[in-house]
């Protein structure tokens, strides 16, 4: 097998352009000896421009495209995440006596006193502290409260004092992605795919399209989404579904434009439990992001519809609305002889932790990484598939997470999803082992690791799965300075909010102008 030249891209939407962008650019494909990168997209696709919230690394994937952060954000209706702020996911507020319950999922790290965790010591102290583990332990939390910024229009392009992701709109990002990418050498043809030609041995021969005719490459990428034209339909990769464990399979979005454009704008998304799922409020610059992603065996389309217009109040009387079937899982075989899926081709999350984006992310570091190495495809194909399969696993238990202990009761999609046949063999070990014991460091260090220590200690004290200590005080010897360190993460979020902008200000010094650095 000769070492990949062509590279054919199949489909176009965020997954297509980034992978067009990331490849052209890693790759040399706007350079002598480069690959040629091709990118073939039917024109009567349309896109769902809902509103998409990431995680921290897309910083890096974007800039290594060579964009600049303020362009990027003034073409997608950007803004900044610092978190993810979860709404009723213990119990009902909608029942009679029931206070909201609201916890927060940030970017902050995991922090320590003297080498030792400070989390065992909050579960102690928690009581006489009052406060959560996000506030007694870092300063994030009280920054999202005080909706602020995570930078200053000072700070330069990609980097701040906080850890910080985005909200923008999909749709816009890939128009920004597709005229960067054709700037860039990226072939772009209009073409919708009539037929998949596959040689004696597996490969993919040729692409036929009815405007184009046979397109034919070294390498195909598929990003055709769920409909997965190449990988599955062509080739018969199997996809093992994950709705026996994640539950959610359809979702309904929208729109939400803002009543005065000068509002305030959070600095973080918006996950509200409802009985057969839960809605996302997701803010860019000039509207919000709507939806509610549910499970159509607890509740039916119509039903949806209305909880989604009822939690919008007048403005979801007339608004329209969008329904999506969601397909959860992945298929084991994401490099398939030479054609590698890309996005919702290659499986689907539930977009409760931003993921979606991500995997996209990770798989085009990964794939460009082993074909600027090698011409193998069998062995890369291994290695991609592996470390693909992990990253998924990893993420399917740590959504699940956020299911299986919940406090609520009120309908049967809650009452299944705590019930313990409905969770991972692994997540199920990992819950009784931390019955009695604090999550250490070292159980998060294998690779890939997607959600890490301090990610789980969010979400299990967030939604009070505290270990139970007794007898172990002995082994805590640092209270007074726990106590102390508390102390001082509160008057670092009393000067943080002293200091870092109002968020909604920050998005508009960069929409009218952009960073002074």
């Amino acid at each position: 097998m000769s070492q990949v030249k062509k590279i054919l891209i199949v489909g176009g939407g965020t997954s297509g352009w980034m992978a067009a962008n990331y490849l052209s650019r890693k790759l040399g494909g706007n350079r002598d000896g480069g690959v040629e990168i091709t990118l073939v997209e039917a024109s009567d696709i349309p896109t769902i421009g809902v509103g998409e919230a990431t995680v921290p690394p897309i910083r890096t994937m974007i800039a290594s495209l060579g964009l600049k952060e303020d362009d990027f954000m003034k073409a997608s209706s950007a803004t900044f995440k610092l978190a993810i702020k979860f709404d009723n996911w213990m119990k009902d507020a909608s029942a009679p006596g029931e206070i909201a319950h609201s916890y927060y999922h940030t970017f902050g790290a995991f922090n320590q006193i003297n080498g030792e965790l400070i989390a065992p010591y909050w579960v102690m102290d928690r009581e006489r502290s009052g406060k959560s583990y996000v506030d007694y332990s870092m300063v994030e939390g009280g920054v999202c409260d005080g909706g602020k910024g995570p930078k200053r229009i000072t700070d330069p392009q990609f980097h701040g004092p906080m850890q910080y992701a985005y909200h923008f709109d999909a749709g816009r990002l890939a128009e920004l992605l597709k005229t960067h990418g054709k700037n860039n050498g990226v072939k772009h043809l209009i073409g919708k795919v009539e037929d998949v030609g596959i040689a004696d041995n597996g490969d993919i021969s040729y692409v036929k399209t009815a405007e184009q005719g046979e397109l034919s490459a070294d390498l195909y990428i598929d990003c055709t989404g769920f409909r997965a034209r190449l990988i599955e339909e062509a080739m018969g990769t199997d996809f093992t579904s994950m709705n026996d464990v994640l539950f959610c399979d359809s979702a309904v979005a929208c729109q939400v434009p803002y009543l005065d454009q000068k509002c305030a704008i959070p600095p973080y998304t918006t996950a509200t439990a409802h009985e057969a799922g839960w809605t996302w409020d997701i803010p860019l610059n000039d509207r919000r992001g709507y939806g509610y992603v549910y499970s159509s065996k607890y509740t039916d389309k119509d039903t949806a519809e209305k909880l989604l217009r009822a939690q919008l109040g007048p403005q979801g009387e007339d608004i329209k609305v969008s329904h999506i079937k969601i397909r959860t899982g992945k298929r084991q075989r994401q490099w398939h002889r030479n054609c590698v899926s890309v996005g919702l081709s290659a499986g689907f999350i539930e977009p409760l932790e931003s993921t979606g984006i991500y995997l996209v992310d990770i798989s085009l570091r990964w794939l460009a990484e082993f074909l600027s190495t090698t011409d193998k495809y069998e062995l890369s194909a291994k290695e991609f598939n592996n470390r693909m399969n992990a990253t998924y696993t990893d993420i399917i238990d740590f959504i699940k997470l956020h299911y299986a202990i919940s406090g609520r009761t009120d309908t049967q999609f809650w009452r299944d999803n705590t019930n313990r046949d409905t969770w991972t063999d692994t997540l199920r070990d990992k819950l009784d082992s931390w019955q009695t014991r604090v999550p250490g460091v070292h159980e998060f260090s294998g690779f890939p690791q997607v959600f890490g220590l301090t990610n789980h200690l969010q979400i299990l004290y967030g939604m009070d799965r505290v270990p139970d200590l007794s007898g172990q005080e002995a082994r805590f010897g640092l209270m007074q300075m726990a106590q102390a360190q508390a102390i001082k993460y509160e008057g670092a979020v009393k000067g943080g909010n002293a200091v870092m902008p109002d968020h909604r200000a920050l998005i508009d010094q960069i929409y009218n102008g952009g960073f002074r650095s």
